[in-house]
């Protein structure tokens, strides 16, 4: 058995408990939950809340941290910038890289994580893990004639992250502007209920415009490539994000990810259609790609489901939802610290579908736990000085 001490406890499960002593098996299961017990100085730990939900990540991109400039010509400059570098390196670089990227989500407080995978180069890390990973096997593709392939090569890859506790897979659609709606319509096919679906909507100005009416900056950048565009039906003055919703099916549990330029009237609207709308949140790659943030305040006002990801290291430092969370913090100070605690912990779990192992700290659960240092009690703010460490 193991016994902690937090000044402050927050469970997700009921108000925070002041001066709470947790006792754990070794293993991390949660025994019980008491208040106002005797402080020992060797099981103290500050702030003790559930360990975090990595909602959208891309751990195969590991090996280009440091690599891809920022803000250089919007999402479709970072486009070109991946496409060049992506495929340079041996398979050794990249597979040490996703082993660091996954041990570093280990060390920042990280235990499940909703990832994003094109190929099956992280199958051995993720099998190899202490974290629990969803990967979303993701399909794109301009071309109605290689829809039915596309479907076919991503359910076999499902297959490759699957087979173990902690391992989960699903196909998954990558954004509005890479795929005609056919593969749209084959995913909603194919997808089993219980699969949880997420996608990229509206990260970038760029993708806006082309979705709209084919032009600007990424039709260039097909063009340029030599993809065809010839099957992609633009949406004119439809946006995006109200397009795509009727063609994911309502059964699923479906993830926005970034959503960068949505209007808070677009979000009024997309949860009338869909209550239950995860909204994923990654400023700090936001910032890095087009300097823009997203409509934090508006989604908070909303009370929207919001979760937290850290996208890749290719658009990214680190892979650190705290951090992710003092951004937001800084920026969108409105928003209070038990709520940025629910939506970085117990959202991605629902969203997820593993709510009942992870995001709540309460008997029988072994959530992992996180303990913040550095904290004020008073004012409860994620300052730049706030740290965190894994203690179960």
């Amino acid at each position: 058995m193991k016994l902690l001490h937090a000044s402050l406890l927050f469970t997700n499960d009921g108000p925070p408990v002041v001066n709470a002593d947790l006792t754990l098996t070794d293993e991390g299961v949660i025994v019980e939950i008491g208040s106002g017990g005797a402080n020992n100085k060797n099981d103290y730990r500050d702030v003790i809340i559930p360990a975090f939900i990595n909602a959208h990540c891309h751990l195969e991109l590991s090996h280009l941290k440091g690599l891809i400039r920022e803000r250089e010509n919007g999402m479709t400059g970072f486009i070109r910038q991946l496409l060049s570098q992506r495929f340079l390196f041996s398979d050794a670089v990249q597979q040490e890289a996703m082993q660091l990227a996954d041990q570093s989500m280990l060390e920042e407080g990280i235990v499940a994580v909703g990832d994003i995978s094109n190929f099956t180069s992280s199958a051995g890390t993720k099998k190899n893990s202490r974290l629990y990973y969803h990967t979303f096997i993701e399909l794109f593709g301009l071309e109605n004639a290689k829809v039915e392939e596309m479907v076919l090569n991503g359910i076999s890859m499902v297959n490759e992250f699957r087979g173990a506790p902690h391992l989960s897979s699903s196909l998954s659609p990558h954004a509005p502007y890479s795929m005609v709606q056919d593969l749209f319509k084959e995913i909603s096919r194919v997808v089993h209920p219980i699969d949880p679906l997420t996608i990229h909507m509206q990260e970038s100005e760029d993708e806006i415009l082309f979705c709209k009416d084919k032009s600007g900056p990424l039709a260039e950048f097909f063009a340029s490539a030599g993809i065809s565009t010839t099957d992609f039906i633009p949406f004119g003055d439809v946006r995006p994000l109200r397009q795509i919703l009727p063609l994911i099916p309502r059964a699923n549990r479906l993830q926005l990810v970034h959503n960068t330029y949505t209007a808070e009237e677009e979000i009024v609207a997309a949860l009338k259609r869909r209550p239950k709308l995860s909204w994923c949140l990654c400023p700090s790659a936001n910032l890095f790609i087009t300097g823009d943030l997203p409509p934090v305040e508006a989604l908070f006002r909303n009370d929207a489901h919001v979760t937290i990801g850290t996208d890749s290291l290719a658009s990214n430092q680190k892979l650190s939802v705290l951090n992710e969370l003092k951004l937001i913090s800084k920026n969108f100070p409105m928003v209070p610290f038990a709520t940025l605690v629910k939506w970085s912990t117990l959202n991605g779990a629902e969203f997820l579908g593993v709510a009942n192992r992870f995001g709540k700290i309460k008997p029988g659960m072994n959530p992992g736990l996180v303990s913040l240092h550095g904290l004020n009690h008073d004012e409860l703010v994620l300052h730049e000085q706030v740290t965190c460490k894994r203690v179960a």
